[in-house]
């Protein structure tokens, strides 16, 4: 850690940047172990993230229980799973969306940060 945190932003950001690093070191194992994760599944977002939970517990029983972590190289499926994608009608109502979205996710945010940030004040306030 470079120094000293500010408040609770510093913190996370630091916790955010650290856990996103590890994350894209899974998805780089993934995307390597299960083509279906190098383009974005035809799938809805409910089923991709159970997919996610399915391969990793895939990828943890084969690291178990196999002598080898080799898998045969398959042909890349990209060209057949990729598909036009459509273009939305009403472009407003997705914009305001999105815009709830971001505002849901930034309070959301703010409450895991100010949350982190008190569990900090509480193990220094302990130490000292």
């Amino acid at each position: 850690m470079g120094g000293i945190l500010q408040d609770a932003n510093e913190l996370f950001n630091l916790r955010h940047a650290s856990l996103r690093n590890v994350v894209e070191r899974l998805f780089g194992i993934f995307k390597s172990r299960f083509t279906i994760f190098k383009t974005a599944p035809p799938f809805p977002f409910n089923i991709q993230a159970e997919l996610v939970l399915a391969y990793a517990g895939l990828h943890n029983y084969l690291r178990k229980e196999c002598r080898s972590d080799e898998f045969p190289i398959e042909l890349d499926t990209e060209d057949a799973l990729s598909s036009d994608s459509e273009e939305y009608d009403d472009f407003e109502i997705l914009s305001e969306t999105q815009e709830q979205q971001r505002e849901n996710a930034n309070q959301w945010r703010n409450f895991i940060a100010t949350e982190m940030w008190s569990d900090v004040d509480v193990v220094n306030n302990n130490m000292h």
